[in-house]
This record gives C-alpha cells, structure tokens and sequence, in this order.
C-alpha cells in the first residue's frame, strides 16, 4: 500500500462521514442503557426483593451479553473492508456465516446463563431472590436468538456505513420497554403478574421486535435484499470464514469480560467499607458509563472508516481520517470533564441526597474527571486496531493494564497502608486511572506498529500518488 505523508489539517469531508456515524451509535448506546434503568425503576416498583432478583440476574446477563456481542460486531469493519475494496458482491456471504457463527453463540450463551441456577447458592441464601433471579433469565432466554440475529443485522448497517437504523431500533426499544414491563411486571387483564422476572420477558420480546424489525428493513432497501436473501439460506457454514471472524472477535470478547470483570471485583472489595461507601462509588460508576458512550461511539465509528480506508489500500485517507477524529475526541473528552468538574453537585442530586454520600461523591467525581482522558484515549486506540483487524492486541493490553497492575493496586490503596494511608474507594479510581493510562500506551504502540505493517514508508513516497493500488479483501 502506498504510503502518504501526513495530512496537516482534518478534512470535512470526513468529518461529516465520522459524525454522521458517531452520533446515531451514541444516540443508541444511550438508548441502550435507558432500557436498563426502565428494568431498575419498575421491579423496584414491585419490591425491593424483586429488585435485587433482577439485579442478580444482570450481573450473570450483562457481562455474558457484552462478550459473546463483541464476537458479532466484528463483522462491520470486515464489512466495511470488504466494501472499501470493491468486493460488496461477497457481503452476503459473509453475513451468512455470521448467521451460522451467531447460532452457535446463542447456545453458549444459553448454556452459561443457565449454569446460573447453580451459581446463585454461593451468593445469597435467599429462596425468593434466586428464584426470581431464575425466573428472569428463563425468559431472557427466550430472546437470545433474536438479540444475536439483529447484532448481525445492525453489523451489516453500520459495516455499511449506516448507524441510524440501530439507533431507530434502539428508540423502538426504549418505547416498548415501558409499557411491556408495567404490563408484565405487576400484570393487566388476563396477563397475570409476574414480577420482577417480566422485565426479563419484557426484553426478550423487544429483541425479536427488534431483530424482525432489521430483517424487514434490510427487504425494503433495493440494495440490501440481495444480501439479505444470501444470510437467510441454508448452505452449508464455512468453518473457515467463521473462524475467522471468531478469530477477530474473540479478544474483543476477552477483553470486554475482563474490563466488566474488573470493575465488579473493585466493587466487591469496597464493600466492606460501607454501604454509604459502595452508593458514592456506584454513582460515581453510572455517571462514568454514561460519559463513557461517546468515546466508545467514536471508536466504534472509527473502526468502520479504518477498516473502509484499508480495505481501499488508500493511506493518505486513513491517515486523514485519524487526523479529523482526534479533535472530535479531545473536545469530547475536555467537555465532558469540565461538565462533570462543574456540575458534580448537581450531577450526584440526581442519585442521592444523602450528604455522607454526596461528599464521598464529590471526590470520586473529581477523579473521575481525570479518568476521561485515558479512558478516551484507550476506547479511540480499540476503535482504531479493530478497524485494522488486530484484536489480540487488545485483550493482551487489558488483561495487563486491569489484572496485572489494576487489581493489585487497588487492593494495597483501598485497604491498606502499605503506600499512602488507606485511600479508600478514592484508591480505586486511582488504580483505574492507572490502569487506563497503562492500556492506553500498550495499545499506542501496538497500533504504531500495525500502522506502519499496514502503510509501509516507501523510499520515493513523495512522488506517488495516493490512489488504491487494487482493490482485494486482505
């Protein structure tokens, strides 16, 4: 591939291409996590016991959910390669076997979210919790299928470069989630009550309506029909093109569960601090995810014009679109940590108006602030390598950054002396900062050396001209 000098200056053009997929992906993801405070409002609704059911139940869900969907969502970049090198006509076959690799996901997610039943002995002796936390997931299960069938749906839109159906779906989600989980949650009618395992039926039925809902846009776009009736036939799976893909999204979903994981195991070791302690950090842990949708909206739209540029084998354009998303991120990272310096007050009213918690808080918010800038920096670097189709880095950077170094010191700061008097849970966003900064870098270096494998320097670049120099699916 020919190499091109860098860009000076963001090309709009671009820009408009990287926001035009950002914002509806962000849109979305807020969408997303709208869906699971509809979940949290209403089975609290219906009882404090139906409520820690349900929250149960979303801790085995959440992490297995995010992981075995990072596998899918692969597939977009390697659709958005395969259309930057001219080879649209293989699309089709591609979403086939994701269709096939997404079937094979749904029994594994099945199979460990029903491991679950065994699992929930070891948390709490509670009978009515575990069954309720056993009765959500019976009826989450029902919409596993549909929820890995529109992953694979919505890959083809964004690898496609349309982000605006997931982000529709999405509002159609949030929608039913309301009337659906009042209804099935404390009963209407004929439909008996059930708790707070009908927010776990309430979504299972929105994932079909979903997914149906993609399938029979993709039938109504002229140009997705073709593709859509290749995915829906019965040939036979290539063990080779899913393995690839499996290949691909596999560190993704490594990392993805060791990141969750992480962040539950510091959870657990503040515990014993208090549960005013445990609050101030829980927000402090909601407002940080929330903040954290636009940075991870802009990797992942990121990803896609990376893998297109790649695809087309056109460095000058890649390294043009690098250069127009890293004002996007810094802006974003530097009003989002002004907003949560300025507005912690405000912010933490939202979730509490205990003072001891609000104080605790206002610390915490103050480190979060810093968290943004190599949480941003980290989520940019992901978008950037998956776009080039190395992933192994990423599970390697995370499990160093957050297990390696991460866990160990959270525990010395939170709970002992042996460095600075014990911190607290101040001490764990020390460490997540730390632990950030330190994937931030390993993922930096690792993308400098993909870059230059993809882009190599060639002696007489300067008198070539940056236009694709054929057009094939590496």
């Amino acid at each position: 591939m020919p190499f091109c000098p860098p860009i000076p200056r963001p090309d709009p053009h671009e820009l408009r291409r990287l926001l035009a997929l950002m914002l509806p992906l962000y849109i979305g993801n807020l969408m997303q996590m709208g869906m699971g405070v509809i979940d949290t409002i209403v089975a609290g609704h219906a009882g404090a016991g139906e409520l820690a059911g349900v929250a149960l139940a979303c801790a085995l869900v959440a992490p297995v959910l995010c992981s075995v969907g990072a596998v899918i969502s692969m597939v977009a970049p390697m659709i958005s390669r395969l259309r930057g090198a001219g080879c649209a006509g293989k699309v089709g076959y591609l979403l086939l076997q994701a269709k096939w690799l997404a079937l094979g996901l749904t029994l594994l997610e099945c199979a460990v979210l029903a491991a679950g039943h065994f699992l929930w002995p070891l948390v709490t002796e509670d009978a009515a919790l575990r069954a309720t936390a056993d009765a959500y997931i019976g009826f989450f299960l029902l919409g596993v299928p549909g929820n890995l069938l529109l992953r694979v749906a919505l890959a083809y839109f964004e690898g496609s470069g349309r982000t605006r159906p997931g982000m529709l779906f999405s509002l159609m989600g949030l929608l039913l989630n309301i009337p659906l989980n009042i209804i099935l949650v404390f009963g209407c009618g004929p439909i008996p009550a059930l708790g707070g395992a009908g927010c776990g039926l309430a979504t299972a039925m929105i994932y079909w309506c979903m997914a149906l809902g993609a399938l029979g846009l993709m039938r109504l776009s002229p140009g997705s029909r073709e593709q859509l009736r290749t995915m829906l036939t019965m040939r036979r799976p290539d063990l080779r093109l899913m393995g690839r893909i499996l290949r691909l999204g596999a560190p993704v979903a490594f990392a993805t569960l060791s990141e969750v994981g992480f962040f539950c195991v510091i959870t657990m070791i503040i515990a014993p601090l208090g549960e005013r302690v445990v609050a101030a950090n829980q927000v402090s842990i909601s407002i940080s995810s929330l903040i954290f949708m636009y940075p991870l909206s802009l990797g992942w739209a990121v990803a896609i014009r990376a893998g297109y540029h790649i695809g087309a084998e056109n460095a000058c354009a890649f390294r043009r679109m690098v250069r127009t998303a890293l004002p996007l991120l810094a802006g974003g990272v530097l009003f989002f940590m002004l907003g949560t310096l300025m507005g912690r007050d405000s912010l933490i009213a939202l979730y509490t108006q205990d003072p001891e918690v609000h104080a605790t808080a206002r610390v915490l918010l103050l480190l979060c602030a810093l968290y943004q800038i190599p949480d941003g920096i980290q989520s940019f670097l992901n978008g950037l390598l998956r776009g080039c189709q190395d992933t192994k880095a990423i599970s390697r950077a995370t499990i160093i950054g957050y297990w390696g170094v991460g866990f160990p010191l959270a525990c010395v700061l939170i709970r002992t002396d042996w460095v600075v008097p014990a911190m607290g849970a101040a001490g764990a966003w020390v460490s997540f900062i730390v632990s950030l900064s330190l994937v931030a870098l390993l993922l930096g270096l690792r993308y400098r050396r993909t870059a230059r494998r993809l882009f190599p320097e060639e002696k007489n670049a300067k008198n070539r001209a940056c236009e694709p120099k054929s057009r094939h699916f590496a």
